[in-house]
């Protein structure tokens, strides 16, 4: 696989986390669109992504309810939950909603960038 062939959604209402994952992609080769979670549906259906990065809380919406809709559209792309919330009940729910992995930010910001590879890999997703 080639990470500059591999397009990242980041779906964050935080701008300072969002221009982390962005540096962090793109200096590993990547491709990276960011947007919260009001367009987030909008790219999905106009675009394809390799992964997708996303939060669990935003305003009126959770991350897993966004994770089910995409899953309604596209059961393989891979999503990898990145959130501050660290309770196991939540975490459950992300990974029934169809999330293939869940990190907890901070501490595992250095982790992302190897487990979305991995996961693209997996599925072989490149656009």
């Amino acid at each position: 696989m080639t990470k500059s062939k591999s397009k990242i959604l980041c779906i964050e209402d935080d701008e300072d986390t969002c221009d982390l994952i962005t540096f962090v992609f793109k200096q590993a080769g990547c491709e990276v669109e960011s947007c919260g979670q009001t367009e987030c549906l909008k790219l999905i259906h106009e675009e394809k992504f390799s992964a997708i990065i996303l939060d669990n809380y935003f305003d009126g919406i959770r991350g897993t309810e966004i994770c089910q809709e995409i899953r309604s559209l596209d059961k393989t792309t891979p999503i990898i939950f990145l959130s501050g919330e660290t309770r196991q009940s939540e975490i459950d729910k992300a990974l029934a909603a169809g999330a293939n992995a869940y990190l907890v930010k901070p501490n595992d910001f250095e982790k992302l960038l190897p487990t979305t590879i991995k996961f693209i890999e997996q599925s072989s997703i490149l656009v």
